[in-house]
């Protein structure tokens, strides 16, 4: 019996000290291909995000963005220290004592699951950086193996991200490694990075985020529509304060500092999407981007993904000041129609007089009428009945969108 323990221990140390390590290499080096692909030496140290083409006006302001994704990036020392202590502290207390693996964090992962009680995940940020940037749960990235289930898929990933952590790690400073993953992470809003969610948010800076502002957006990492200030406002303050919380467990704020925090409201009074047709010049940055997309593709980049930063001689005061003059005559000129049109409706032939069944005419083109007609038949009720059902809606006047 004493001998067949001392067996069995000498096989479990045997295991874990031969046959994880050649398991780990053997993924590293995808051997046989069986495990799937890994980022080239070049692809870590020099990761690739997709960042919007700004336009600037002749002062340095920004004007507009092209973009698919909003996102731009910031550096570490134009991060607020408010930030990047939250972020470390609620994500990963222990990020400047490891090396991109969180063994402590890992124990108490495994004794969760093990007396069935789950206490939090064991990810550390620069493994969390390493799957957002490598894509290391995408089908691209797959072998054989992780093909076989759920089960097989997830190992073979996790340990990809330990390694690429590992990588990163000796690629990277900390401070680096922080700055990147705070640009890389999605927000919700059509946010992604932390200088768009600041200013989506808060109408702020990086630089400028207090404790507060910093737990809402961190608070957002864990779910952009769970944990939404504007679609799920509750959940939001709730996660906000647990965040704070932390801060108060690790020293970082006073009783007194997080009770007064935990009772003020998330000021959205700035929010704003950023959206590509809004704001000044709309009508020159249309214009402009078919020369910016001829200029791109001669080169073979990406206007919406490649960062650039263009600079134009638009002066934004005389942009507003013309802006303004032509709002003022084109609500004018809307009053004016509207008192010498009067009750009559706009759809009218050469000789002034009204189209008869021009709105139902209008309506048959359009692709919703051609879906609804598909799925109820040309004759059907159900089509008019869903047509005059009201539907919220924006509409353009010069006095501002209704």
């Amino acid at each position: 019996m004493k001998k067949k323990l001392i067996i069995a221990i000498w096989v479990i140390f045997a295991g874990f000290f031969i046959g994880l390590p050649l398991y780990i290499i053997a993924v590293g080096n995808n051997f046989m291909g069986l495990f799937g692909g890994m980022p080239s030496l070049a692809q870590l140290e020099n990761p690739e995000t997709d960042l919007s083409s700004t336009l600037y006006y002749a002062n340095g302001e920004e004007m507009g963005k092209y973009f698919r994704t909003n996102r731009s990036k910031v550096d570490f020392d134009h991060l607020s220290d408010e930030l990047k202590t939250t972020l470390v502290v609620s994500e990963d207390h222990r990020y400047y004592n490891h090396s991109g693996l969180d063994f402590i964090a890992y124990m108490r992962v495994l004794k969760g699951l093990l007396t069935f009680s789950p206490a939090g995940g064991g990810s550390t940020i620069t493994q969390q950086l390493a799957k957002k940037l490598y894509a290391t749960r995408s089908s691209e990235m797959e072998g054989p193996i992780a093909r076989l289930g759920r089960i097989p898929r997830l190992i073979i990933s996790k340990t990809k991200e330990w390694i690429i952590a590992v990588k990163l790690e000796k690629t990277f400073t900390k401070k680096e490694i922080l700055a990147l993953y705070l640009n890389t992470v999605d927000f919700g809003s059509n946010t992604y990075g932390i200088k768009s969610a600041a200013k989506t948010f808060f109408g702020k800076e990086p630089s400028e985020l207090n404790y507060q502002e910093s737990a809402t957006l961190i608070g957002l990492l864990q779910g952009v529509t769970r944990f939404s200030p504007v679609l799920n406002y509750d959940n939001s303050i709730r996660k906000r304060n647990e965040v704070l919380n932390k801060l108060g467990r690790a020293g970082v704020l006073t009783p007194e500092e997080l009770d007064s925090l935990k009772q003020l409201p998330i000021d959205l009074s700035k929010y704003k999407v950023e959206n590509q047709n809004t704001g000044l010049a709309t009508y020159f940055r249309e214009v402009i981007k078919r020369d910016l997309l001829k200029f791109c593709k001669e080169r073979n980049i990406d206007l919406f993904e490649a960062g650039l930063k263009i600079y134009t001689t638009i002066d934004k005061d005389l942009q507003q000041y013309a802006e303004n003059a032509v709002a003022w005559w084109m609500d004018s000129l809307q009053t004016t129609f509207l008192e010498e049109w009067g009750d009559k409706n706009p759809w009218v032939d050469e000789d002034g007089r009204e189209i008869p069944g021009f709105i139902e005419m209008v309506m048959k083109r359009t692709e919703r009428y051609r879906k609804l007609k598909r799925k109820y038949g040309e004759d059907s009720d159900s089509i008019d009945i869903i047509l005059n059902t009201p539907r919220p809606m924006r509409v353009f006047s010069w006095e501002g969108e209704i």
